[in-house]
């Protein structure tokens, strides 16, 4: 019998008959001691295996066969060399990873391998603004003017016009009215969500967020049927669905515009006439190739690196007057109705994602 420390650690497996003593006072208790067992094996896991590399990661939990949980006491390697957790990378790739543990005898467990796709974007995000007007309405051309300004300044920014009048009346106007609570003319809205203030400042946000996927239109007429192809290529997969819309606009439509702003003198429309006769209305929606909410884009089709490919026909609209002033425009929207990335093309025009 030997008087041990507490804690005490006992350096060999078996059974210990341990008594403690105070005063008259005692009480046994029997330790079994047993062996650790040694894991045979370790797995490892991600939490995703595609992220943007220049701001994301991929984070790993290490399990062993036994159940337990190694995560902290791995080492972590693909071919850019040891990775830290959550890794992250450099420069975009294909990267292998694994995890190693060093067991209590110096040997080590290898983990599988988990292929990790840091995604570098390809696609420049655009924004379309939706300019709900009609040649009664005397404020619209305000909102027109705006609009070419915020083009002229970017590129990026593609309008549309929806008409709620008799001379060039989108079919869809009022049920996209009631379905984006547009309430009164003009209303402008900013990928079918926010109401555009018409000032440039407020769209730097939508330009500048990066979308998972890009647009690329080719279109041809044949008599008097378009046929129209369009393409999604996601960088990065899509954790929602998705749904395409196709429209088709008309430039150089002419028509009488209503005008409040003919006594205004800070106005551009100072002095052009009340109606202003021979108004050009450019970007005039006429229909669509799809479901004006959008056609479902197959999940399948929007993984990472995925390519999803539409193709439309179209008998030209009577309503139509230059088949020579035709483009098309096609967004992918969220499932909040939310438009993601757009792109335009003039009809005949192959235009490739950008």
């Amino acid at each position: 019998m030997a008087v041990i420390s507490n804690p005490y650690t006992f350096n060999t497996v078996g059974s210990y008959n341990v008594t403690a003593t105070s005063g008259s006072l005692t009480n046994s208790t029997t330790i079994t001691v047993e062996e650790v067992p040694t894991p045979s094996s370790i797995t490892m896991t991600t939490n995703t295996n595609a992220f943007w590399y220049d701001t994301e990661g991929a984070t790993f939990v290490v399990t062993d066969n036994l159940g337990n949980n190694l995560t902290g006491l791995a080492t972590y390697t693909a071919e850019s060399g040891t990775l830290n957790n959550p890794a992250t990378f450099s420069s975009a790739g294909v990267y292998n990873a694994y995890a190693t543990y060093t067991l209590p005898d110096g040997s080590t467990l290898t983990s599988n391998t988990v292929e990790l796709n840091a995604v570098a974007s390809t696609h420049t995000t655009k924004v379309m603004i939706e300019d709900y007007t009609g040649t009664w309405c005397g404020y619209c051309p305000r909102v027109a003017s705006a609009l070419e300004d915020a083009v002229n300044q970017n590129g990026n920014i593609i309008p549309v016009a929806i008409h709620d009048d008799n001379q060039m009346l989108f079919p869809y106007a009022n049920q996209m009215e009631n379905t984006f609570g547009v309430n009164g003319f003009p209303t402008a809205k900013i990928n079918r969500t926010s109401t555009w203030n018409e000032n440039f400042n407020q769209l730097t946000a939508y330009i500048n967020t990066r979308q998972n996927m890009g647009l690329a239109i080719n279109s041809s007429l044949s008599g008097n049927t378009i046929s129209a192809e369009v393409k999604v290529h996601y960088d990065l997969k899509v954790n929602s669905q998705n749904r395409i819309v196709v429209y088709l606009l008309e430039n150089g439509l002419v028509y009488n515009q209503v005008n409040y702003y003919n006594g205004d003198s800070s106005s551009p429309w100072y002095q052009t006439g009340n109606p202003i006769v021979g108004f050009v209305h450019d970007l005039v929606a006429r229909t669509v190739f799809t479901d004006v909410f959008g056609d479902a884009i197959p999940a399948a089709n929007t993984e990472t690196g995925s390519t999803y490919t539409a193709n439309y026909t179209l008998t030209v609209p009577g309503s139509v007057q230059n088949t020579d002033n035709l483009e098309l425009v096609a967004f992918v929207v969220g499932p909040d109705n939310k438009a993601l990335n757009i792109q335009k093309a003039d009809l005949g025009e192959n235009k490739d994602f950008d």
